[in-house]
């Protein structure tokens, strides 16, 4: 008998954003504008708590032709994800600190060749010269820390 592996369930009452986000290219600055650079699409959800940071998961949308991936692009995504975001769901007035955390995830659905391994978590951390990040650096997640983190109280305006 086969077991085929399921993905958690990144539904939370502290889920203050769920969208499907498009950036060109690899993300950088300069080809944003640029209508000859790819469309690269990944679905992010930013969630708010009273006792953590920020949460960013930018999920892999585990289709054919969705440009760059999040890990090739990871840079430049969590750039453009701040300037667009830092006024509105990551402000620190609605969150401890002025930073967030950045978890990218691979969920194993309908493209996965491996169905008994699991979906993959990692958390990302940057170095911020006050204009964007670079540097990114992983560590490997558990779901069930993941579920710890987004499983919250909302952040009341």
């Amino acid at each position: 008998m086969t077991t085929k592996a399921t993905n958690i369930n990144l539904s939370s009452p502290s889920l203050v954003l769920d969208t499907i986000f498009t950036w060109k290219g690899a993300g950088h600055e300069l080809q944003q504008s640029n209508p000859k650079y790819w469309d690269s699409i990944c679905q992010l959800r930013i969630y708010q708590s009273y006792s953590m940071p920020s949460i960013i998961i930018c999920s892999d949308l585990d289709e054919e032709d969705t440009g760059t991936s999040i890990t090739n692009s990871v840079e430049g995504l969590a750039t453009l994800i701040w300037r667009q975001y830092h006024n509105q769901e990551l402000s620190p007035h609605r969150c401890l600190g002025h930073g967030f955390l950045f978890i990218e995830h691979y969920p194993r659905n309908k493209r996965s060749k491996r169905d008994k391994e699991p979906e993959d978590f990692s958390l990302v951390q940057f170095n911020w010269d006050g204009q964007r990040f670079s540097q990114p650096r992983w560590s490997p997640l558990t779901s069930s820390i993941v579920l710890s983190f987004i499983q919250q109280h909302q952040v009341k305006d």
